[in-house]
């Protein structure tokens, strides 16, 4: 892919610091509490991830974090009052409820969240990943049956779930043509398109995974699959 125009995108990572937060430590990999801060209160480290022809997506920065492993460097965080308060219900998915494979590990990530631990992959990175399509809405592209689980156990806000979000630099918002990514190799058929009338099913035949949109948000969706996992 050729790039029209050099810029960069601008990956933020945010931990929820108020009450008990586990903190996977990458040399002896302990865990242990940090200190209760006040509400509202995140631990955020932001970064800069030019794009260039060989890192030309929202999935390449975020890889290009991992693999020169800066999610473990703490030098660059920040404990600050969340920007903005995002309600859980209110982010956009990128899933129907045909498309949430295993309720059962939403129900074991959900009594892990109870019991005071953060749903990490084990460098560290957060399992929402959610992009910036306009001034106010937010598309978890990554992470469906973490923040599930997080709604389940009861949080009702981003700023309580440890969570990457990723933004355009200067533009902030990600463009249209961008979010054809997540949609894999059905993207040229939600390119020029309202990609927001579209979801998709990975679990599905590959004629059948790209599907209308059902549940219009995380809130939607939650609540099409809310009594299913409370029998796990």
């Amino acid at each position: 892919m050729q790039l029209k125009k050099k810029y960069s995108y601008v990956p933020r990572i945010s931990q929820h610091l108020a009450g008990r937060f586990l903190e996977h430590e990458p040399n002896n990999k302990t865990h242990f509490p940090k200190k209760a801060l006040p509400e509202k209160i995140v631990c955020v480290t932001t970064y800069r991830v030019t794009i260039t022809n060989s890192c030309s997506t929202i999935y390449d920065a975020v890889d290009s974090l991992r693999n020169r492993k800066i999610v473990y460097d703490q030098r660059g965080r920040k404990q600050i009052r969340a920007e903005e308060i995002i309600e859980l219900q209110n982010v956009l998915n990128i899933h129907n409820d045909s498309g949430i494979k295993d309720l059962a590990q939403i129900g074991s990530m959900m009594r892990r969240i109870l019991s005071g631990e953060h749903i990490l992959f084990a460098d560290g990175m957060p399992n929402a990943k959610l992009a910036k399509v306009n001034h106010n809405q937010w598309l978890l592209f990554d992470g469906h049956h973490s923040l599930l689980a997080y709604m389940h156990a009861g949080k009702k806000y981003l700023h309580e779930v440890p969570h990457l979000t990723v933004e355009n630099e200067g533009a902030k918002t990600v463009a249209d043509d961008e979010i054809a990514v997540f949609f894999g190799r059905h993207a040229n058929k939600v390119r020029g398109r309202d990609w927001r009338n579209y979801v998709i099913n990975w679990q599905a035949p590959g004629n059948k995974q790209l599907c209308p949109r059902i549940q219009k948000n995380m809130g939607e969706l939650y609540n099409a699959l809310s009594a299913r996992i409370s029998a796990y």
